[in-house]
């Protein structure tokens, strides 16, 4: 059940989102709700649409200093992504020059199917190069950006080489997305390599052109890559809206067998249903256009939809505290903890939950016979 703020925070983001008039929008809250409003948009990554909407006309309650805020962030947020785009353009023609072929993921690559692209904030700077071409790239870019500070560790380093250009972070990805179980991991790089290497899209806007995934890939990257931020941290509505926006401008009919395939094959097709639910009845996407809905969803989908609006970020039960030093203990910890972070996943997704104790219990097994500490198996 949304509160009256949160409710009036969804008519405002559906209006952002979907243009028209804003007239019907209704706003009327008290200087406390106010506050309250403002935060919920900042702290799920939608500001800058909440704020387009509520300057676009004039609103009750706003004072002339959260006017200049918010003209302070959307002026922000459009200069740092001219700021992301000129980075963008400079490493991939050095990477390009190299013969590395570079294709665009996340960032501006889903801004560009927003109404107004510089509303929807990006973080950093995302290119795909592949894992043949990952060491030659990440030389690439320490020549073309020597003074860019690395600010990776060593297990980030595994999935992207990570560099600040100026107040722009890069990240330059020798996988798109990584799995815990091989199986998974054997399943989803077939169809990288198909959608990224092998047959990735031109693209033209405005005056420049570059390379991004297949379509359908794509949605369901940004699917996975979301859900993985629920999974180990959280998850905020700006990624919802990522998808929501994607849905829209997809026009490939076999969509729906596509993602119920592969979405099943990797255990995450209950996962898809909640977010689908969220994206029809809370961020207004047509029904038609959002593949594998179904109401049977909803309890789960509201709960995660609460869990997303209340709750700050959290981190892995496993990440929490320290572990012990032997190593016996410490694998007895890590399981453990794996195992408390799946119990909290299956209030969402049982069918993930139990995949995620399968695999912590296989995983193991044979991280304790090899006696391996990384988690990724390759």
């Amino acid at each position: 059940m949304l509160t009256p703020v949160e409710d009036c925070y969804f008519r405002l983001l559906r209006a952002a989102l979907w243009g028209g008039d804003t007239e019907h929008v209704d706003v009327n809250l008290n200087d406390e709700d106010w506050h309250k409003l403002l935060y919920i948009a900042e702290r799920q990554g939608t500001a800058p649409l909440i704020y387009d909407v509520l300057l676009s006309e004039e609103r009750k309650g706003l004072t002339p200093v959260m006017k200049q805020q918010m003209c302070a962030v959307s002026a922000h947020s459009m200069m740092l992504q001219q700021q992301q785009l000129h980075v963008r353009l400079q490493a991939t023609a050095a990477l390009n020059k190299a013969g590395i072929q570079v294709v665009q993921i996340k960032g501006f690559t889903l801004a560009r199917h927003y109404p107004k692209p510089y509303l929807r904030s990006c973080g950093d700077v995302d290119i795909y190069v592949g894992k043949a071409n990952y060491h030659a790239g990440a030389e690439v870019l320490r020549s073309t950006f020597p003074d860019a500070p690395r600010f990776d560790t060593e297990e980030e380093y595994f999935r992207h080489y990570n560099i600040n250009v100026g107040p722009v972070p890069v990240e330059m990805h020798r996988v798109s997305h990584s799995f815990s179980h091989p199986r998974d991991a054997r399943r989803y790089d077939q169809l990288e390599q198909e959608a990224l290497l092998l047959h990735p899209k031109q693209v033209l806007y405005e005056s420049n052109s570059w390379l991004e995934p297949e379509e359908k890939f794509n949605v369901l990257f940004v699917f996975l890559h979301s859900w993985e931020h629920f999974v180990t941290e959280t998850v905020s509505l700006r990624q919802f809206a990522d998808l929501a926006m994607l849905l829209r401008d997809a026009a490939m009919p076999d969509l729906s067998a596509y993602l119920k395939r592969h979405l099943r094959r990797l255990h995450v097709l209950e996962a898809w249903q909640l977010y689908a639910y969220i994206l029809v009845h809370y961020l207004g996407l047509p029904r038609e256009k959002c593949p594998l809905y179904t109401s049977r969803a909803r309890e789960q989908a509201e709960r995660l939809l609460a869990y997303t609006l209340r709750t700050k970020s959290r981190q892995l039960t496993e990440k929490q505290g320290r572990a012990p030093r032997n190593v016996f203990l410490r694998k007895l910890y890590t399981f453990r903890a794996r195992t408390r972070d799946a119990q909290f996943i299956a209030k969402f997704s049982p069918c993930y939950a139990r995949h995620m104790v399968v695999t912590n219990i296989a995983q193991s097994f044979v991280r304790f016979l090899r006696g391996q500490n990384s988690r990724h198996w390759e």
